[in-house]
C-alpha cells in the first residue's frame, strides 16, 4: 500500500485524517518530505510515533502496530508504504468459544486491556505486567502479545497457574516498577481444546497426537477424585521441594472435589475450580504485598487462558478485572462491565 509521505505527516501532525483508499496512490506521491519535516517527526516519542501510524494506517493489526519500533515507524510515516500481513496465530478458532462461551483471542484481550488501563490513567510505557500462567510453554504466546505493548513480564507463576512466587515475588516485582508507574497482574489456569473440539487436550508443536493440557491440573484432578472415593488418602505436602508444587495444586483443589465429579464435564469444569482456588490465593497476595507499589496502582485480571492447535489464535476468558489502591483495597471492583 502507497500513500503520499507528505499526506501522511500533514494528517498526522495536524490530527486529521485525510487518507488515500487501501492500495490507491493519491496525487503528487512522489513529493518528498523536507529535512525539518523529517527532524520533526524523529523528535516524537515512540507512543507518538505509534498513534500517527494508527491514525494513518487504521488496517494495520493492533498487536503488528505496537510490535514496531521507532525506526520501522519513521520509515512507515516518511516513505509512505507499509505491508501489512495478519499472522497466523490471530486465526480465528471457534470450538474455543463453543467451549468457553465469552473468551476473547489474544489481540482482542490485549486490546481490550490497553483500552481500559488507559481509561484509568496507565501509561503502558511505565507499567509493569505480572503474570501467573502455569509454566507450560504453550502459554508464552499470551506473554509475547501482552510484551508488545508493555514490554517483558515479571513472572510470578507455577504449575497449573498457580502464584507460588507469593508475597515475596509480588513484592520484588513492585520494586522494579518504573517510577511514576503501576502494575497490572494477569493469572489464571490454562486448558487446551483440540482440532475435535475436545476440552483437556491440545495438539503441541512437533507432536501427533494431542496430550493432557493442562497435564499438572489432570493429575490434580485424579487425585482429588481418589480422596473423595476413598481410594486414596490427603497426601502431605513432601518436604522435598522438587514434588512441592504439585502436591500444593492437589491440596488447593481437594475443596472442589464434589463440585467436579457433579460437572457435565469435568474437563471444562476443571478450569472453573482452579480459577477460584487462585483468586483467594491471588487476593491475599495482593492485600499483603501492594504497599510495595509505592505510588501507583495495581490492576488485577483473572480468567482462564485456552490453549489451541498450532496456526491459531490463543484465548482468554476473562472472569474478573479489579483495581487497587497501594494499601490493596479494591477501587474498581469490574473493570470488565466498564469494557462493555
Amino acid at each position: 500500500m502507497k500513500i503520499s509521505a507528505l499526506t501522511v505527516l500533514a494528517a498526522t501532525l495536524s490530527g486529521t485524517a485525510a487518507f488515500a483508499p487501501t492500495n490507491v496512490a493519491p496525487a503528487h506521491s512522489t513529493t518528498q518530505l523536507s529535512m525539518a519535516d523529517s527532524a520533526a517527526l524523529a523528535e516524537k516519542t515512540d507512543k507518538e510515533l505509534n498513534q500517527m501510524v494508527k491514525k494513518a494506517f487504521p488496517e494495520i493489526p493492533f498487536l503488528e502496530r505496537k510490535a514496531l519500533n521507532k525506526n520501522s515507524m519513521l520509515a512507515i510515516l516518511t516513505e509512505g508504504e507499509v505491508n501489512v500481513s495478519v499472522p497466523s496465530s490471530t486465526k480465528a478458532f471457534p470450538k474455543a468459544v463453543k467451549a468457553f462461551p465469552g473468551a476473547l483471542t489474544n489481540q482482542e484481550l490485549v486490546s481490550m486491556i490497553d483500552t481500559t488501563l488507559s481509561e484509568n490513567g496507565y501509561d503502558s510505557e511505565k507499567t509493569l505486567v505480572a503474570c501467573s500462567l502455569c509454566c507450560d510453554e504453550v502459554n508464552r504466546p499470551l506473554e509475547t502479545d501482552l510484551a508488545s505493548v508493555y514490554t517483558h513480564n515479571f513472572n510470578m507463576g507455577g504449575l497449573a497457574g498457580f502464584p507460588f512466587g507469593g508475597a515475596v515475588a509480588f513484592g520484588a516485582m513492585a520494586a522494579h516498577i518504573p517510577d511514576g508507574g503501576s502494575t497490572l497482574m494477569i493469572y489464571g489456569p490454562h486448558v487446551g481444546v483440540d482440532s475435535k473440539g475436545k476440552v483437556g487436550t491440545v495438539e503441541r508443536r512437533g507432536r501427533k497426537n494431542g496430550g493432557s493440557c493442562c497435564g499438572s491440573a489432570v493429575a490434580a484432578s485424579g487425585y482429588v477424585a481418589s480422596v473423595l472415593a476413598g481410594d486414596a488418602e490427603e497426601a502431605e505436602i513432601p518436604d522435598e521441594p522438587i514434588a512441592a508444587q504439585q502436591a500444593y495444586v492437589g491440596d488447593m483443589l481437594l475443596p472442589y472435589a464434589e463440585r467436579l465429579e457433579e460437572a457435565k464435564d469435568k474437563m471444562v469444569e476443571l478450569p472453573y475450580a482452579l480459577y477460584d482456588a487462585q483468586s483467594e490465593m491471588v487476593e491475599r497476595i495482593v492485600k499483603a504485598s501492594a504497599g510495595g507499589v509505592t505510588d501507583g496502582k495495581i490492576a488485577v485480571l483473572g480468567g482462564i487462558q485456552i490453549n489451541t492447535p498450532e496456526g491459531f489464535s490463543d484465548y482468554f476468558l476473562p472472569k474478573s478485572f479489579k483495581l487497587y489502591n497501594n494499601k490493596g483495597k479494591v477501587v474498581e471492583d469490574d473493570l470488565l462491565s466498564k469494557d462493555e
